[in-house]
């Protein structure tokens, strides 16, 4: 269980928190208590299309931010957690997987150059049906397909896409790509439990059914649920106060290279559902030890606009620099470990935090097993629909981003 310590402000005000016991009824929550959805995975099709080595997913924001994130988690994960972690041995099959999630021409053409066209298949996210990046990526995908593999290429690609007309489902069926249904009640940065997260843990060798129970576990644990609500004032009340009721940033300090891209998730998670109606979160990302160095001094020195919460990954790497090796000026290190040295880095920074009165909250979390991941991103998304909630708006949909979707598309009519 993650374990989350507010240090400052010490006196968090009470909240009504009488809308909570329904949120867990929500579709992106009420998910991970289910297993149908996952039965696609067993279709001969699917089988098919899973049976080479790489993999390269399209997406855009949520529909691809959740899987990075696990696949990036995945790859970090210590030699013990790999050990003890039920299935993972069995299904890891080292698959190599590239997330594609810009529409840059560069770094397209660097993409597809690399590839072994006749031993990659092709994972294509949207919604809508209608993300216009990842559209253009997949048409892209299917002319460079076509010029390598023959004009045969129904296996190669898998869509996930809201079971209703869209462009990307008109391309799917014109190639006879199989299509699986996006859950059409959960919006794309709230779907980490649904098929969208769900698959590239798959491709990561993670059994989704370990990551849903964690999630399962923490909405059925009490004192996890309290902790939430707790979270959720701490964001509220430096809302208020530090943020004049209008827009507080927010800085998730990550201490563990490999949740980075779990900051990253948040802060979508964060910015789109919170800023509306003139009000909202800035969320801010740094990665510990190395925005110490970059950006520590305006953070402690600076304008005191800002609340901070520490993500520290309890390691029991045992890996040390040898003694002989150390200079007489860094004495302070001999016969100390990595893992102590990385820990005392972020203990200091907190502590530096602390002198300065900074509003801080640490969340401290075990070996990053896909349970423990599970229940952090349950954590996070409840905390984020509350402060929501209490900020007095809706949580879900991005309305101002569609006006930007409609100015794209007057800009290309125009250049005809």
């Amino acid at each position: 269980m993650i374990l989350q310590n507010i240090i400052h402000p010490e006196h968090i005000a009470p909240q009504d928190f009488g809308f909570f016991a329904n949120l867990q009824d929500l579709d992106c929550f009420d998910i991970v208590k289910k297993s149908s959805d996952l039965e696609c995975f067993e279709s001969p099709d699917f089988q098919q299309w899973m049976s080479v080595k790489n993999f390269v997913i399209f997406g855009a924001g949520g529909s691809v931010l959740g899987g990075k994130c696990i696949h990036a988690a995945v790859q970090g994960m210590s030699a013990n957690v790999v050990a003890n972690t039920q299935n993972f041995q069995r299904n890891f099959s080292k698959k190599n997987l590239r997330f594609s999630t810009n529409l840059d021409p560069s770094s397209l053409e660097k993409m597809f150059s690399a590839l072994d066209w006749n031993n990659t298949h092709f994972l294509c996210i949207s919604k809508s049906g209608e993300t216009l990046e990842t559209i253009c990526q997949t048409l892209l995908a299917i002319e460079r397909c076509e010029s390598f593999c023959g004009k045969d290429i129904s296996g190669k690609f898998v869509v996930i896409t809201e079971d209703k007309p869209s462009s990307l489902r008109k391309i799917a069926e014109q190639f006879s790509f199989l299509c699986l249904p996006h859950p059409s009640n959960i919006g794309g940065r709230f779907s980490v439990f649904s098929i969208v997260g769900m698959l590239p843990a798959l491709l990561c060798g993670i059994n989704p059914a370990a990551l849903r129970s964690g999630g399962r576990m923490l909405l059925e644990n009490n004192d996890a649920l309290l902790q939430v609500q707790e979270g959720a004032r701490f964001m509220i009340q430096n809302w208020r106060e530090i943020g004049c009721a209008k827009n507080l940033q927010h800085v998730s300090f990550i201490y563990a290279d490999k949740l980075y891209d779990f900051g990253v998730w948040l802060a979508q998670m964060y910015a789109e559902s919170s800023g509306k109606s003139g009000v909202g979160v800035t969320p801010l990302t740094a990665m510990g030890s190395a925005d110490q160095h970059n950006q520590l001094q305006l953070y402690l020195d600076g304008y005191a606009d800002k609340c901070f919460s520490f993500f520290l990954e309890k390691q029991s790497n045992d890996t040390a620099i040898r003694d002989e090796s150390i200079p007489e000026s860094l004495s302070y290190i001999r016969s100390k470990t990595v893992a102590e040295i990385f820990q005392a880095q972020h203990d200091a920074t907190l502590a530096s935090m602390k002198a300065h009165r900074r509003r801080i909250r640490t969340i401290e979390i075990p070996d990053c097993t896909p349970v423990i991941l599970g229940e952090l991103f349950m954590h996070f998304m409840l905390e984020t629909v509350s402060v929501c909630h209490l900020m007095g708006i809706s949580p879900f949909g991005q309305p101002a981003v569609e006006q930007g979707k409609v100015f794209v598309r007057r800009m290309l009519d125009q250049t005809k």
